[in-house]
C-alpha cells in the first residue's frame, strides 16, 4: 500500500529477517511505491553491507530503485528475491535482448559469479531465453559457454525446455551447442523437429500405424504444462503425431512433415506454442512463407480462430504482426482455395 509509516513500525519491532525485508523491496519496486522502496532498501543494506557496497560503487541507491521501478524484476522466487543478482541478471537479459553482445560478455566476466554453481538457474533461464527467441541469438549462447558456466560441468543436467524451446521457435541451429548440456529425447517429436527422418520412421510399422510404445515417453505426454495451456487434457497418442507434425512444419522439415500427415498427424491441429490456435497461426511470427504454403497446399483449414482472440491466421498477420503484405498473401492464398472449391480454377 506504500504506507511508510506502516513500514517503518514493522522495521522496528521486527527489521532483522533479511529476507522478507527484500521480499517487501521487491513488491514496493513492482508497485511503484518508491518512499518505501528506499527506505526497505536502506534496511536491507544495514542487514548486508555487501549489497550497500555493491550499490554505492555502482548505480547509486535512487538510480537502483529506479531502475526496478521502470523495469520490473523478473523473480521466479519472490521469497528468495536478492536485490543485487537480480539487477545484475536482468541487466544481462536486457544487454542481449537489446543485441548489446559485447555488454553481455563484459557483464559476464565482471559478475563471474553468475557462472558459478550458486547461479545454475539463472544459466537455465539464460540459454532458454535464447531458444526461445524469434531473433538469431546465437553469438549470445556461443560466448556465454565460452565463459565455461557452470551448466556445462553438472553430473545430472538441470530440468530445463531449451530444446522444446528451440524446435517449438525454429532455433534448431542452436541445438549443436544445447546438446553439450542436454541429450536428445528419443521420442517422436524430437526426432521429427530436428529432421531425423530415420529416427521418424523407427515410430510407425510396415503399414503406417504408429508404435509409440509407451505413451508417456514422448513429449508432450510427459508434459502436463504444455498440455494444460493447449487444453489438451489427458495425454493421447494424437497429440504425439500432432506436435511431430508441428515441428517438422516450424523447421522446414516437409518430407517428414509430409511422412507424418499420410500416417495420421491432424493438419487442423490446435497446435501452437502456448495457446490453441493453429500451425498457421504461429508461422506468421516467423514470416516463414515456406511453411505457409506447405499447409495451404495440403488443405489446411484457414478459418481456424485462435483461442484468445477469436481471429484467423490472416487476423493474426493485420492485426498483431501488422504484416500488411503476409495478411494480403494469406488473403490472396484464402481466395485462390475457394475459387478452387467452386471449380473457378
Amino acid at each position: 500500500m506504500g504506507d511508510v509509516d506502516g513500514i517503518r513500525a514493522r522495521l522496528e519491532a521486527n527489521g532483522d529477517d533479511a529476507a522478507a525485508v527484500n521480499e517487501a523491496l521487491l513488491y514496493a519496486c513492482h508497485l511503484r511505491h518508491a518512499t518505501a522502496a528506499a527506505l526497505l532498501l536502506d534496511r536491507a543494506i544495514v542487514l548486508d553491507a555487501e549489497l550497500g557496497r555493491r550499490i554505492d560503487g555502482g548505480p547509486g541507491r535512487s538510480a537502483f530503485i529506479r531502475y526496478f521501478i521502470e523495469n520490473k524484476p523478473d523473480v521466479h522466487c519472490p521469497e528468495a528475491f536478492r536485490p543485487w543478482q537480480a539487477f545484475v541478471e536482468q541487466q544481462v537479459m536486457r544487454a542481449m535482448e537489446d543485441d548489446d553482445l559485447a555488454s553481455f560478455v563484459e557483464l559476464l566476466r565482471r559478475e563471474a559469479w553468475l557462472l558459478s554453481g550458486q547461479c545454475v538457474g539463472f544459466q537455465v533461464r539464460l540459454i532458454e531465453g535464447t531458444a526461445a527467441s524469434l531473433t538469431n541469438r546465437a553469438a549470445f549462447l556461443k560466448s556465454f559457454l565460452d565463459l565455461d558456466p557452470a551448466v556445462l560441468h553438472r553430473p545430472v543436467p538441470p530440468p530445463s525446455r531449451a530444446l522444446i524451446h528451440a524446435l517449438t521457435y525454429s532455433q534448431t541451429h542452436l541445438l549443436p551447442m544445447l546438446l553439450r548440456i542436454w541429450p536428445m529425447p528419443d521420442d517422436l517429436p524430437h526426432a521429427a523437429g530436428s529432421g531425423d527422418f530415420a529416427r521418424v520412421r523407427r515410430w510407425f510399422d510396415a503399414a503406417g500405424r504408429p508404435v509409440l510404445g509407451e505413451v508417456a515417453s514422448h513429449f508432450p505426454a510427459n508434459d502436463a504444462w504444455i498440455r494444460g495451456n493447449l487444453q489438451w487434457g489427458e495425454p493421447r497418442e494424437q497429440q504425439i503425431l500432432d506436435t511431430a507434425l508441428a515441428w517438422a512444419v516450424m523447421n522446414n522439415h516437409f518430407e517428414i512433415a509430409g511422412f507424418l500427415l499420410e500416417r495420421g498427424a491432424d493438419i487442423n491441429t490446435s497446435w501452437s506454442s502456448h495457446e490453441p490456435a493453429s500451425m498457421l497461426h504461429e508461422l506468421v511470427w516467423h514470416r516463414n512463407y515456406d511453411a505457409m504454403q506447405f499447409l495451404i497446399d495440403r488443405g489446411i483449414d484457414m478459418t481456424i480462430e485462435d483461442y484468445r482472440w477469436n481471429s484467423t491466421a490472416r487476423g493474426w498477420a493485420h492485426y498483431a504482426a501488422k504484416d500488411e503484405k503476409m495478411s494480403q498473401w494469406l488473403d490472396e492464398a484464402q481466395q485462390r482455395r475457394e475459387k478452387q472449391l467452386r471449380g473457378e480454377i
